[in-house]
């Protein structure tokens, strides 16, 4: 493969992963519904409401004051 299509190559998926970060990060600044952002602290799949037979996770988060080591 020659030196200027290897350029080309490699041009070209910078310029799609660009345009797709770019159209991104602009749906999500216009409010509607994108990939950036969407999981949280539960999963991606924590917007889906829970069925009435799951007894859920629960997630407890701990103070940063109790992270450190005692002496």
């Amino acid at each position: 493969m020659s030196l200027w299509l290897q350029n080309l190559v490699v041009i070209l998926a910078l310029l799609a992963c660009g345009a797709f970060l770019v159209r991104s990060a602009w749906n999500t600044l216009a409010g509607k519904r994108s990939k950036i952002g969407s999981c949280c602290s539960k999963g991606c799949d924590a917007h889906k409401a829970p069925d009435a037979t799951q007894g859920g996770e629960r997630i407890q988060f701990i103070p940063v004051e109790m992270l450190g080591r005692k002496k």
